[in-house]
């Protein structure tokens, strides 16, 4: 199943619901211990965001978290100072009833724009996802240390032997545009091992990128923060005037060609997919195995949202309010995109 930040979500809304509503069935004087609700939600909305990175309902959740703490910043007080609750005030019932509204309409937000399931199990994939630190002498190794810097996820897509044999174990490589994370290309990265080909998807740690976005953590979402401090992000012209980025992602390339050469060395065919600068292609140098073709999804007409992934699953509140698109169910672009993939691979053999 494709893994989102929607259960993260589900459980903020439940207690930020439970904690408000306790004003219309906690009627005996106690200790006011569902008060506790409102700080591990909004905590909780936090570690969504760093874990996600900013987008339009984790930024509303932190917003109405955020308002429920206020509420009930002064019975969490009470609480923790060990003070029983006899009733509750008619300013706090009302206020409480405003934050359960805020609840509701998030709620609803949430539902109509969740994420759309796909199960790689469905398909007949294997996925597996590996952190790796940067050595000392350049290479990329699994690493025990917890405080290791993760500078590598790799998430590597696997298809059943019997399609793997159609495509005679050819093995796609793809790292994502700097301004999405991996996430937002699961849809086509199952379905384009779902198709045999064995795809290795390289998600950079930004300490790997030279130039003006150095700065940035890995941890929060590339898209939003480089759309809001640079407006021009979204300009294909901004990315052209701005080599570093086609820079980045050729080494990036290599890093990914070696991993994988050293994980599939009977593999016959390398093939390499990007979205967008797609001149990164002809800057890889030297890398450890010839690449057999190459691809640019940005190539793909019909695909409107190049450079954010396929947010019309996997992230469709953004690509309803970005782009005016609709959530699609039927995978349409995603299926599509892997068909004029696997064409280009096919023409290169």
């Amino acid at each position: 199943m494709l893994i989102t930040p929607f259960f993260g979500e589900v459980l903020i809304l439940t207690m930020m619901a439970v904690c408000c509503l306790r004003t219309y069935f906690i009627k005996k004087t106690r200790l006011d211990a569902i008060t506790t609700f409102a700080p591990l939600a909004f905590v909780i909305s936090i570690l969504q965001i760093i874990s996600w990175g900013f987008n339009f309902c984790e930024i509303l959740l932190f917003l109405v978290s955020l308002i429920v703490f206020i509420v009930n910043y002064r019975s969490f007080i009470r609480f923790c100072n060990h003070l029983y609750v006899d009733t509750y005030s008619t300013p706090f019932i009302v206020f409480s009833s405003i934050s359960l509204a805020l609840i509701i309409f998030a709620t609803v937000i949430c539902i109509i724009y969740m994420p759309q399931p796909l199960s790689p199990k469905k398909y007949q994939v294997t996925v597996t996802s590996t952190y790796l630190s940067k050595q000392k002498d350049g290479s990329y190794k699994e690493s025990d240390d917890l405080f290791a810097d993760k500078s590598l996820k790799l998430t590597v897509y696997s298809p059943s032997s019997e399609n793997a044999d159609k495509t005679k174990n050819s093995v796609v490589l793809f790292v994502p545009d700097k301004r999405a994370a991996a996430l937002a290309y699961e849809p086509y990265l199952v379905l384009l091992a779902k198709s045999g080909y064995k795809v290795y998807c390289g998600n950079f740690n930004f300490s790997t990128v030279e130039g003006n976005l150095k700065f940035l953590p890995t941890s929060v979402s590339r898209r939003n923060l480089i759309h809001n401090v640079r407006k021009e992000a979204s300009d294909k012209k901004y990315f052209d005037a701005n080599p570093q980025f086609s820079d980045a992602y050729a080494k990036e390339f290599e890093i990914l060609i070696k991993i994988a050469d050293a994980i599939e060395p009977k593999s016959k065919y390398f093939a390499v997919v990007c979205d967008g600068a797609s001149d990164c292609f002809y800057k890889i140098k030297n890398p450890a195995r010839p690449i057999s073709a190459s691809f640019d999804l940005a190539r793909v007409s019909e695909y409107k949202t190049s450079g954010y992934g396929f947010i019309q699953q996997t992230d469709p509140l953004y690509a309803a309010i970005r782009y005016g698109l609709r959530k699609d169910k039927t995978y349409f672009i995603p299926s599509y995109s892997v068909t004029k993939t696997k064409d280009a691979i096919e023409a290169a053999k």
